[in-house]
């Protein structure tokens, strides 16, 4: 039992939107055989009731694929309302293709085979149908009390012997008998086929009675009630599946417009905020430029384009003291709110660390423990954090897991400035940071990413790469920060052309000028 249910658990887990694809393709198909097969057959013989009910079913059909089509572009919902609706809409498909089938054999007695088929299968369907409505009730109700789930144990029972009972119609006449000329007639055992169904109901009018689920949602519920009861009291005991087909799509229009009128204000909800995600997002990262415009040592430009609202990439720049630039570029794992949420707490973690005068090394080691302290989700970030001495161009760094940055010497082109990396933060408490220590020319620039820009793809799957890439800076190398940080973002675009983006892209680039800020008490002084 237990391993059962593991099973079960791990079954709901899954992705199941290809089920609606699938359902859609299903309905087209039984549309287009259902067409195919009344011109086949052609209107010889045919008495006008019975192209009446041909007629509707191929109308239920064309709505059901409608129905089916305009799920089609919400195929990776998980949502599982979704799901069951569609698999209601693909069986109600596969019973009213059924009901044309039986019209059209109605009356040719080489084809009492097909026809007794057809009934049975019919039946079947029905149960099937009756299941899937209650299971829809079940979740839009909202009941989890022990009398429901009695009661839901009990219909999964009963279910298994009645499609065994209706199994029997393949071989023996016990719901519903072909005679010689080919003419469907229920027997005097027909009321057994209707024990599931009368259940199922009784069911559904207790839940009905004790659910506290919304007006809107108790309308749907009741017509998965009456139209059943209607149609018994219209067809007696006549032949009458058509009518009893034709009148359960009006319930599952009925799902349609429930499920739909959610998805569009919870669509709606979710937008506003993740605008509003994106927003605070924005506003958390500095993108005031110039960045302190009186200062003549350096200047810098920065940008993040998140693969989606909010992104898990980020960077940062700000003053330590008159002297000192910190610099960092940082890449959270995951895409998403989750990855933003984690991109907050750690870049407000680094630069609280940085301020309190701490080296680079010093910092990712602290930073690191603190966030393997409450780490649960077990994210976590790559950063590269460096600390720029103003005066002489001194640049001390630490990696934690990112990228190469990229430097170009006064003299020289861009190329890959390659250090040992140490783990990411997040990873495991206790990891020392080694440190790199150089001395930036006055004129060299240096470029920070995240391995969005070099594994950007285009629809071929091919990489942008570190080639491309260092041409594109190389090809705009006496540019400003800004226009080489637009000459890369266009060069990646031209790349990937309309592949979507998969990945953030982020960039920092600096330029040390190496020229002195006159301060004010020394213009005075002289």
């Amino acid at each position: 039992m237990n391993y059962i249910k593991r099973l079960w658990s791990k079954l709901q887990g899954l992705n199941m939107g290809w089920l609606i694809p699938l359902g859609f393709g299903i309905s087209c198909v039984l549309l287009a055989a259902g067409i195919i097969l009344l011109l086949f057959r052609g209107f010889d013989n045919m008495e006008s009731g019975w192209t009446f009910s041909i007629g509707a079913d191929i109308f239920c059909l064309a709505v059901c694929v409608m129905l089916s089509f305009s799920c089609v572009p919400n195929y990776k919902d998980r949502n599982e309302h979704t799901r069951v609706f569609v698999t209601l809409l693909t069986v109600s498909s596969l019973s009213l293709f059924l009901d044309e089938i039986a019209w059209l054999v109605q009356g040719i007695a080489w084809l009492r085979s097909v026809n007794r088929v057809v009934g049975a299968l019919h039946f079947m369907i029905g149960l099937i149908l009756v299941y899937l409505f209650w299971q829809y009730i079940r979740r839009v109700l909202k009941m989890e009390n022990s009398l429901m789930t009695a009661a839901d144990g009990i219909l999964n029972l009963l279910l298994v012997p009645s499609l065994l009972l209706c199994a029997v119609n393949f071989f023996y006449p016990l719901y519903f008998s072909i005679d010689a000329d080919g003419f469907y007639a229920r027997t005097d055992k027909w009321y057994i086929s209707q024990v599931y169904l009368c259940f199922a109901l009784l069911i559904m009018i207790l839940e009905l009675l004790m659910s506290q689920a919304s007006k809107r949602d108790r309308i749907v519920a009741i017509s998965f009630i009456a139209i059943p009861l209607a149609n018994q009291v219209f067809t007696g005991m006549q032949f009458g599946l058509s009518t009893q087909y034709a009148s359960m799509l009006v319930s599952i229009v009925l799902i349609y417009g429930v499920l739909f009128a959610d998805r569009e204000k919870t669509i709606s909800a979710t937008e506003t905020e993740l605008s509003v995600a994106t927003r605070i997002q924005a506003d958390m990262l500095p993108n005031t430029f110039p960045f302190l415009p009186n200062r003549r040592e350096f200047d810098l430009f920065a940008s993040m384009n998140p693969a989606k609202e909010v992104g898990g990439d980020f960077y940062d720049f700000f003053m330590v003291d008159d002297d000192h630039l910190a610099m960092v570029m940082a890449d959270v794992s995951g895409k998403g709110v989750p990855a933003a949420l984690f991109m907050m707490s750690s870049k407000i973690l680094l630069k609280n660390c940085v301020m309190t005068g701490e080296s680079p090394g010093k910092v990712l080691r602290t930073v690191n423990n603190q966030i393997c302290e409450n780490n649960r989700e077990e994210m976590f970030v790559t950063v590269w954090l460096g600390i720029l001495d103003l005066r002489d161009g001194t640049l001390v760094s630490a990696n934690a897991g990112h990228e190469y940055p990229i430097l170009k010497t006064p003299d020289g082109e861009f190329e890959l400035l390659k250090s040992k990396h140490g783990f990411v933060l997040g990873g495991m408490p206790g990891i020392k940071y080694r440190e790199s220590e150089m001395v930036l020319q006055p004129g060299s620039k240096l470029f920070l990413y995240t391995d969005g820009v070099p594994e950007a793809e285009n629809q071929e799957q091919t990489q942008y790469g570190y080639e491309r890439f260092l041409k594109a800076l190389n090809r705009h190398k006496d540019g400003t920060p800004q226009e080489l940080l637009t000459a890369v973002e266009e060069s990646v675009k031209a790349f990937v052309q309309e592949h979507v983006q998969f990945d953030d892209l982020t960039m920092l680039c600096v330029h040390y000028t190496g020229e002195r800020t006159v301060k004010t008490d020394e213009r005075t002084d002289s």
